[in-house]
């Protein structure tokens, strides 16, 4: 029963964890601003956003964005136009609400991945947790005691500072892989209409010439009659 709970408790903050790392997808409409915030408990936090323009129309995937700082809500703390994809980490000097609004333009609809969030703790101290719960785990004595050991647990850290280098690097290659594919898909609608307008010109343009030649022809006739 304490092994089910143990599973339980791991699996509840496992899914926890993937649901505060995923980013937000939303739909940015034409002519209107969309604002999504954060709520910081402290001051001097990490702020830190990601956010990539996954679809819009005609190629048109710009956007406008500014960021708001609890002291302020009129004048923005940062301020970017015409991007397609962003990534920025600030410290929060003040305590509350922190504001990221994007507007989109006002001819064609967006799809955005937005991941907006803080961090109140210090690396190193968040390091030091991972690895009282990973010695925790596998009953480890002391990395001071133990230079192996010490060296071992650096490597850990190095690894996971390359696998969140990584995630963002997958990021940014899914969100520009997904722009590539929409464009292709735009280019190709586009030919494909294109040529059916081509079509469509020809077949005017033969009836026309043949009711002219008719007309004409016609005409020639009544003349010679």
């Amino acid at each position: 029963m304490s092994n089910l709970c143990v599973l339980f408790f791991q699996f509840f903050f496992l899914a926890q964890f993937f649901a505060e790392a995923s980013p937000l997808t939303f739909e940015l409409n034409k002519g209107r601003k969309e604002c999504l915030y954060t709520l910081t408990p402290d001051i001097d936090c990490t702020i830190s956003y990601y956010f990539a323009v996954q679809q819009g129309e005609s190629n048109d995937f710009d956007v406008n964005y500014e960021i708001f700082a609890p002291d302020d809500k009129n004048k923005p703390i940062i301020e970017r136009s015409g991007e397609r994809q962003g990534e920025w980490s600030f410290i929060g000097q003040h305590k509350g609400e922190y504001a990221i609004c994007f507007y989109g333009g006002k001819a064609h609809d967006k799809i955005v991945d937005l991941d907006f969030k803080y961090n109140c703790e210090r690396q190193d101290d968040i390091r030091n947790e991972r690895r009282k719960a990973r010695k925790a785990q596998r009953n480890l004595r002391d990395s001071k005691t133990d230079p192996l050991q010490d060296s071992v647990e650096n490597s850990i850290d190095t690894i996971e500072r390359q696998l969140h280098v990584l995630e963002r690097n997958i990021q940014y290659y899914k969100s520009r892989n997904t722009r590539n594919h929409h464009t292709v898909c735009s280019t190709e609608h586009r030919i494909v209409m294109f040529s059916i307008y081509g079509i469509l010109l020809i077949i005017g343009m033969s009836c026309a010439q043949i009711a002219i030649l008719e007309f004409i022809f016609r005409e020639s006739r009544k003349h010679n009659v």
